[in-house]
């Protein structure tokens, strides 16, 4: 038996079963009907790479919105931070 594999692990192999979440499926058929509608054909690989990216854009909105992983800073300190980097 095949090792199956999700959607928001760090590289997906083509050759092996993927398991969508059902919110992570529902993009997937969003992007597929996307490529449908815009008529050049169907890249699986590619409609596999934008749902994953929605999902994660989808997982990072859910996580801020409970308060979870975000990072914040005093104006001082992002100003302190900024002047740190060299951006020039």
């Amino acid at each position: 038996m095949t090792e199956a594999q999700t959607l928001n692990q760090e590289n997906i192999d083509a050759n092996k079963i993927i398991n969508f979440a059902p919110a992570e499926l529902k993009l997937f058929k969003d992007e597929l009907d996307k490529q449908l509608a815009e008529g050049n054909g169907i890249d699986i690989l590619k409609a596999i790479r934008n749902a994953r990216y929605w999902a994660e854009i989808d997982r990072r909105t859910a996580d801020i919105k409970a308060g979870r992983n975000i990072v914040t800073f005093t104006a001082a300190e992002w100003e302190a931070f900024v002047n740190e980097q060299n951006l020039s």
